[in-house]
């Protein structure tokens, strides 16, 4: 595998846990990391704090058993909150990057195509995550297109699909 997680920062520490799930634990100063084995999948990059201009703001990614993430050459910028779930599968798409303050929760597959520009305080969500007025809840793939721009404050729900070319705003 030739995929490598790049960080921008100056400190680096790895701390392991060798528990029954075999997670593995990585702290690098404002990035938190939590990723079951073989869970990221890709040549290229992918970028956690790219631009991080505000020294405060932690970046978490967290990808549970089974879960996948499969990148090309992806950015998330500061404040990032990733949560790949049991199972799950997340494709970010070559070129593509997110602004600063985003939150992904991905519990079932989540796609977001190649040369995509996303803007600050983006939410996607492909399932509700509990049961509403007792139905049950099933999470539902959320697509998003090539070349795709993506506003301010933004939230995508599941069963979504958007189209290549797309322009998408609050």
């Amino acid at each position: 595998m030739r995929f490598k997680i790049r960080y921008f920062f100056k400190r680096i520490k790895f701390k392991f846990y060798n528990g029954k799930s075999k997670t593995k634990i990585i702290d690098y100063g404002k990035t938190y990391l939590k990723i079951h084995k073989q869970s990221i999948i890709g040549q290229g990059v992918l970028r956690l704090n790219k631009d991080a201009i505000v020294s405060h703001e932690i970046s978490r990614l967290r990808i549970d058993d089974g879960g996948v993430l499969r990148a090309k050459s992806f950015s998330f910028m500061y404040g990032a909150d990733i949560r790949v779930f049991k199972n799950a599968e997340l494709i970010l798409g070559s070129g593509s990057f997110i602004n600063s303050y985003c939150k992904i929760r991905c519990h079932k597959r989540i796609v977001i195509g190649d040369n995509c520009a996303i803007s600050h305080d983006f939410t996607i969500m492909d399932s509700d995550a509990h049961k509403i007025l007792g139905n049950n809840n099933e999470p539902q793939e959320i697509v998003i297109g090539n070349h795709v721009w993506i506003g301010t404050r933004v939230t995508i729900m599941k069963g979504v699909h958007i189209g290549d070319g797309a322009v998408v705003a609050a």
